[in-house]
């Protein structure tokens, strides 16, 4: 497979909670971020990813913990969730994606 021939993803972010979560960030984790989803474009499963549930997977960044579902059909990603590491990280992980 040459370059021209790679598959690309599209990432997307579920909701507005996802883009206030993602805003909230402070600049220099909000950078680190933005960097990693771009790396989900090229490859949805990086070293380093865990999954979680179904089709659901997270990233780490940080102490940031980055929730999405690979939809490979369609071939996108859907974020539904951008958190500092806590006990309620991982509350009502299906219904994130519902």
């Amino acid at each position: 497979m040459c370059a021209s021939e790679r598959l690309v993803f599209e990432v997307r972010l579920r909701s507005k909670r996802v883009q206030r979560e993602l805003d909230s960030l402070q600049e220099t984790d909000y950078q680190r971020v933005l960097a990693r989803l771009k790396v989900l474009e090229d490859d949805p499963r990086p070293r380093g990813c865990e999954k979680l549930y179904d089709d659901i997977y997270r990233v780490r960044v940080g102490d940031i913990r980055i929730i999405y579902l690979i939809d490979e059909g369609s071939r996108r990603i859907e974020v539904g969730g951008i958190r500092r590491r806590s006990e309620k990280t991982y509350k009502w992980l299906e219904d994130l994606f519902r």
